[in-house]
């Protein structure tokens, strides 16, 4: 049976991984861990406080979701550094999914500090799923953001495992040096190169049966994954997570760290096997 961890900071972000998770745990018939965590850096007195609260407040959450009778769940309150302790309960659980609400933008904060988010990812081997929209209806279409690299490939697998009814979109953005300054049929040797890395990628990778061609845009990767989802109707983006260069991108990637940080729709992270 597998095992799904969402973790909740108990705000409406939150409640939406939850509801997603308890669906997604049924559709599966996964066992289902909900937690939250209660950073113990507090004087002891206040930190039980919180702690009993967040524990009420977790219970009401779980008790109000529409699939609970329906899934083997347990809820865990933990206490301690929330992104260590979450990484921690998914290495203990071997889970086969971390479940976790996107964040909330703090313009001016998110310049100097790492999201507790961005932490749990960091520290995790297991597939990351990132839950920004209501939840209203299974996912439709998965759009896979890919580079042609093992760990793309890893990330389209595991949506595609995940939502076998949803369709497939995938997109690679290229791009051409100094475009402005160049000839327009400069572009030609770049999307060629890209076309060859797609054929050595298919040839390499295990990838979803009902993967249709990949689609290649020029630009700026965000704006093309923003048009993409726009033009497919997609509602998770597939984004694999690999090392870059650079300390803040170390465990992730700088793409994969870019969509994390501003993800339009849901996402789902994965690493190679």
């Amino acid at each position: 049976m597998p095992v799904y961890l969402v973790a909740t900071d108990l705000s409406a972000r939150g409640d939406r991984a939850v509801r997603r998770a308890f669906a997604l745990a049924r559709a599966h018939q996964a066992r289902l861990i909900v937690a939250s965590a209660v950073d113990d850096d507090l004087p002891q007195a206040l930190a039980a406080e919180l702690a009993a609260g967040a524990e009420r407040t977790l219970a009401d959450v779980v008790a109000a979701d529409p699939d609970r009778d329906a899934v083997e769940y347990e809820t865990r309150m933990l206490r301690g550094d929330p992104s260590l302790a979450i990484a921690t309960l998914a290495a203990t659980e071997a889970v086969d999914l971390l479940i976790l609400g996107a964040h909330r933008v703090r313009p001016v904060a998110d310049i100097f500090l790492d999201t507790t988010m961005l932490r749990i990812l960091r520290q995790v081997t297991c597939p990351v799923l990132l839950v920004r929209n209501p939840v209203a209806h299974p996912y439709r279409g998965i759009l896979a953001a890919t580079d042609f690299s093992p760990a793309s490939a890893a990330a389209l697998r595991t949506a595609a495992a995940l939502v076998p009814d949803a369709s497939i979109a995938a997109i690679h953005a290229f791009h051409v040096p100094f475009k402005g300054l160049m000839p327009r049929e400069t572009a030609a040797p770049f999307l060629a190169e890209a076309r060859s890395h797609e054929a050595e990628w298919r040839g390499r990778e295990r990838l979803p049966e009902r993967l249709g061609p990949v689609t290649f845009e020029e630009g700026p990767a965000t704006e093309v994954i923003s048009e993409a989802l726009a033009a497919t109707g997609a509602d998770l983006i597939a984004v694999g997570a690999h090392s870059r260069a650079g300390m803040a991108a170390r465990l992730l990637g700088s793409f994969a760290t870019m969509l994390i940080e501003a993800a339009p729709t849901d996402l789902i992270v994965a690493r190679p096997g």
